[in-house]
């Protein structure tokens, strides 16, 4: 009945309720055979359970419906069989522990058989009460703990495990931000069931101290045990991923590094791209040379394309420590030397960014669409959108545009629908992602919802430590569609005036808002290059941002 105030007082939907109570038993005469207190502390409740046991009572909850039945497993802690609805929780509950009997909360008769059933049939009620007491571990925080890690090593983790290093840096696995694990062992405290469940029909108070708390030798005994299964399941988990990687799967050069300066200009061709980065390598020659400053290049282009890209322009793989390819949906490092090549997946990325991603059934609906896009404004049947298995990667699916105009490979069509509405018609078919325009309007990159060049960043900081305040972004004045992602937060962004200036402007349609809106123009870790900057320029901006020494 309740803790509650003078009945006049209380809430009429409670007052009502309270009222009916009272006006059956008076109506079946069950004066000294109910008590309903008025108010009662929680000190009490444990004493109410241990007398509805000594009397060989029974617990009910005939809720129509109960989400979870929580009173149900303290009933059972002390020892008291259950008759419980059927609807809900208590469902689960019972298969646990079989403690009692399920009854259907809207027949009048299935209850009252439940009831005698278990008071008259004293073999029964013991067996109920056995039975609860020997299986309520189950419902206990290390068993709880064990489930769950279970589950969660038969996953591949989103989050990877903090990279060892083989230069004697400080990499412990105390220090990694994703290692929760190591917090496991708090709960072993103020348990109050053992880690085996070894109870008996006695209760639960073998393990307890006077204080009702755990003893330090079980509490140790406790604590131990489960650290050590989850370093058991830590170490499966990472065992399976482990075999995926090649041998050059920890790269510790980029966290050796003081900064990290990443390139992400969407330059309009080739030619621009390569002497951007060239002024970029200039201005901070001897800060390079000395070790201080690692590169990675963000770019919408394949690993492919990047290492046709390199030779063209005259770079080494080694000049960058990493590679965001394929509109952040992949992530390379450079491994010199390596036998597989000079770039190696991260494949704990893929892990990272695989969840709701829509795989083939993505990949069908986006050809649907992509065969329904074709010039109506000509009256031509002839297809704008093409699928482009060459570009496309497990994780990526690229689709190329087709220019109206002979020559014009950055004039985007415009049946082509805008970024936010193909988003939304995927969304209404459940399927998350994102849709990027990439290369001035040529391309079309659909990658996972978890992947994106601003978040690789982010990425990079869980799996290596590599602090984003220490990161220097490298942008143009426009961009693909997922520009402004990279503009914001707390990294440094230098942006290069005169670079990218002439992006289609029907790529950001979708933006019903200014840019400035968004993006705190003013802010200290932003800095704008003189309009066709030099590496003088450029280290200038530098030096206001205080990444490098004047």
């Amino acid at each position: 009945m309740g803790n509650r105030d003078e009945i006049d007082e209380m809430p009429s939907t409670n007052a009502s309720v309270l009222l009916s109570v009272l006006k059956l038993i008076d109506k079946y005469d069950l004066y000294g055979q109910v008590a309903y207190p008025k108010h009662h502390k929680q000190a009490d409740v444990p004493d109410i359970y241990r007398l509805a046991a000594k009397t060989k009572g029974v617990f009910i909850n005939p809720a129509f419906i109960e989400p979870f039945g929580l009173t149900l497993i303290e009933a059972a802690a002390y020892g008291l069989p259950m008759v419980a609805t059927k609807n809900g929780g208590p469902v689960d509950i019972h298969r646990v522990l079989d403690n009692g009997l399920l009854i259907d909360p809207h027949d009048q008769q299935s209850i009252a058989n439940a009831l005698l059933k278990l008071v008259a049939d004293k073999q029964l009620w013991a067996k109920c009460r056995q039975n609860g007491l020997k299986n309520i571990h189950l419902f206990s925080w290390p068993e709880h703990c064990k489930t769950y890690l279970s589950r969660i090593a038969a996953c591949k983790p989103r989050h990877p495990q903090w990279q060892q290093t083989d230069d004697g840096g400080d990499t412990s696995d105390l220090d990694s931000p994703g290692d929760s694990l190591r917090d496991i062992h708090d709960i072993s405290l103020n348990l109050k069931f053992s880690m085996d469940g070894d109870k008996g029909a006695s209760g639960n108070d073998s393990y307890l101290d006077s204080e009702g708390n755990l003893g330090d030798g079980n509490k140790s005994k406790l604590e131990h045990a489960v650290m050590a299964w989850s370093r058991g399941v830590s170490k499966e988990s990472r065992k399976s991923d482990r075999g995926e990687q090649s041998q050059g799967s920890v790269f510790p050069a980029l966290r050796r590094r003081k900064h990290i300066f990443v390139i992400a200009l969407d330059c309009d061709d080739i030619n621009s791209l390569v002497e951007a980065i060239r002024k970029i390598f200039a201005s901070v020659e001897k800060e390079t040379t000395q070790g201080l400053i690692g590169f990675i290049l963000s770019t919408s282009l394949t690993i492919t394309e990047i290492e046709s890209f390199l030779a063209s322009g005259g770079f080494n793989p080694s000049d960058f420590d990493a590679f965001i390819c394929n509109s952040g949906s992949e992530l390379y490092y450079s491994a010199p030397g390596a036998e597989d090549g000079p770039f190696v997946v991260d494949f704990y990325y893929h892990s990272h960014i695989e969840y709701r991603w829509g795989g083939e059934g993505l990949r069908k609906t986006l050809v649907r669409w992509a065969s329904s896009v074709v010039d109506k404004k000509t009256g031509s049947e002839e297809h704008i959108v093409i699928p482009s298995e060459q570009l496309s990667t497990n994780y990526c699916y690229a689709f190329k545009l087709q220019s109206q105009k002979p020559g014009l490979i950055s004039f985007v069509p415009v049946q082509v629908p805008p970024v936010k509405e193909l988003r939304k018609a995927l969304r209404i078919q459940a399927l998350r992602c994102h849709v990027v325009y990439c290369q001035n309007g040529s391309r079309i990159n659909v990658i996972p919802v978890l992947a994106s060049r601003s978040q690789a960043l982010r990425y990079l900081y869980v799996r290596w430590g590599v602090e984003l305040t220490n990161m220097v972004v490298f942008t143009g004045e426009s961009g693909d569609t997922d520009y402004e992602g990279l503009l914001g937060g707390v990294h440094k962004t230098v942006v290069l005036k005169g670079v990218c200036s002439s992006a289609n402007s029907q790529l950001h349609l979708n933006r019903s808002y200014p840019l400035s809106d968004v993006i705190a123009t003013d802010s200290p870790n932003v800095s704008y290059t003189a309009e066709d900057s030099s590496s003088s320029d450029i280290r200038d901006s530098l030096q206001k941002l205080g990444c490098i020494k004047a």
